[in-house]
């Protein structure tokens, strides 16, 4: 089996045939041609069938094909028919056995005709590229990291609108003016202890109101961003954030409904941190002014995962922060100014201009749909890179063309967003890793796109470079199939025909 043409070319040999490609493609496009006999082959096909369709819808018979026929006839053949006397012929003669040599040549000619416009009007009628076009995911990948992270319970809403923001729209490493350092304290905490003040900070979330400013800062390959964000809790309406640049406009927005059936149970959030972390802190620690009991999660090999400030008057997170394996602070976001009570909410929130947002509404599916989704053919691992598979969407079709996956151990976040279509270019921003075979940028959220087969894969975390590389290698590389000419005339006809029921 010959190997396929090389799918990233399609549309320009499509316009070289038609004479449309911009000069400078033109001459890279002909360079290619000289060393890729499967894209010459499609080419040439291209040109056949371009061609066909631009032949009349009535061709006359070659002249040596019409001179042969009349040879088979005989010279009574060159006499008009309504010339011609009438008369019988035997069963058998010579003239009876001419003619019905002519009529069944002139039937497979016609068939022939047929057959050649039956299949040209079916390759017109086909979309000229078997799969939609997927623009950008990286847009759509951020807003569903984000609005992820704001479900989580032990997240503060601050850090899902900061990573759901575009990273040129954030500040440098300067921290948010008025924020005082987190401090850890002298007293150990047990892990029961531990326990118990994360729980406390999960019922606090919607139990307290309050209003302030938050810093938040993330660091990464590119560098260190962050910017001041400003968050409002109400108890029974939940929570929002907005993320603001260095000169006060807001580049993001966040809204996080009350703890309902979208956000995961606060007992699942803490066996799953418990599960893959051994918790512990210290007593009297100090966030934003205020006393704190400090969780600290930590790796089998004794490295600090990740800490949180729980405050002792109101069990809010007053800070938290998020480490590497070798130790490198990846995220820290604390309070620089709070306001706790109904006395806070009473004033109006400052007048904002609304924030364009991306819609990620689907399905949610339980995690027992997930073997069904693979047997159809969707990577749907339970575990994927370590992480455990803790929510599962998609596009709502009975045959979903997308499905959405959430991974966590309590600490770092990475999702998974699959959808049938064709890669139109890689993310804004990104650039192609050809050690990961994807499209990968960095930021506060880490990002990997590439086609696999007829889907488009995209990979988004919170969590550090190595996550994401091994979730990516993990995940299918299929290589892009062509359709071949017969697939295309075929869905032509199906198109055509679901038109005509229609």
């Amino acid at each position: 089996m010959s190997p396929p043409p090389c799918r990233p070319l399609a549309g320009d040999r499509s316009a070289l045939v038609d004479g449309s490609l911009p000069p400078g493609r033109r001459e890279r496009l002909l360079v290619h041609l000289v060393h890729c006999t499967p894209c010459r082959d499609d080419v040439a096909e291209l040109r056949r069938v371009r061609e066909a369709l631009r032949g009349p819808a009535a061709t006359e018979a070659p002249r040596a094909l019409a001179e042969r026929l009349l040879r088979i006839a005989g010279e009574e053949a060159r006499t008009p028919l309504r010339g011609q006397p009438s008369r019988r012929t035997r069963p058998g003669s010579r003239t009876s056995r001419r003619r019905r040599r002519l009529r069944a040549t002139a039937a497979a000619v016609a068939v022939g005709t047929t057959v050649v416009g039956a299949g040209a009007l079916g390759w017109a009628a086909a979309p000229a590229a078997a799969l939609s076009a997927v623009a950008d995911p990286g847009v759509r990948a951020r807003a569903e990291l984000g609005a992820t992270l704001a479900q989580l319970p032990l997240v503060d809403p601050a850090v899902g609108a900061v990573v759901a923001a575009d990273p040129a729209d954030l500040d440098g490493p300067a921290p948010a003016a008025g924020r005082q350092p987190a401090l850890l304290g002298e007293r150990p905490l047990d892990p029961v202890s531990a326990v118990a003040a994360l729980r406390r900070a999960l019922t606090a979330g919607g139990q307290v109101g309050y209003r302030g400013v938050q810093d938040v800062r993330t660091t990464s390959a590119t560098g260190t961003l962050g910017a001041a964000v400003a968050v409002r809790s109400v108890p029974g309406q939940g929570s929002t954030a907005e993320v603001r640049d260095a000169l006060g406009a807001v580049v993001a927005t966040s809204t996080v409904p009350p703890p309902g059936p979208g956000r995961m149970p606060d007992e699942g959030a803490v066996e799953l941190l418990s599960t893959h972390f051994r918790l512990g802190g210290w007593a009297d620690g100090q966030a934003a002014g205020r006393a704190a009991a400090v969780v600290q999660a930590s790796r089998a090999d004794g490295s600090v995962a990740a800490r949180w400030w729980v405050d002792d008057a109101t069990g809010l997170l007053l800070a938290q922060q998020t480490f590497d394996a070798d130790g490198t602070l990846r995220l820290s976001a604390g309070f620089a100014v709070l306001e706790v009570g109904t006395s806070a909410l009473d004033q109006p929130a400052a007048p904002t201009t609304p924030v364009a947002a991306v819609t990620t509404a689907g399905t949610a599916l339980t995690l027992s749909n997930a073997p069904v989704l693979s047997r159809a053919g969707w990577a749907c691992d339970e575990r994927l890179a370590g992480l455990a598979l803790v929510r599962l969407r998609s596009d709502g079709a009975a045959e979903p063309g997308a499905v959405h996956l959430v991974y966590s151990d309590g600490v770092s976040t990475l999702t998974v967003h699959e959808q049938r279509g064709l890669l139109a270019a890689g993310p804004e921003g990104s650039s192609w890793d050809t050690g990961l075979g994807a499209w990968t940028r960095s930021g506060p959220s880490a990002l990997a796109s590439w086609q696999s087969g007829d889907r488009v894969f995209t990979v988004t975390t919170d969590g550090p470079g190595a996550l994401l590389a091994a979730a990516v290698a993990s995940l299918p590389h299929e290589a892009p199939r062509e359709r071949t000419t017969m697939e295309r005339i075929r869905e032509g006809w199906g198109t055509l025909l679901a038109d005509t029921k229609g």
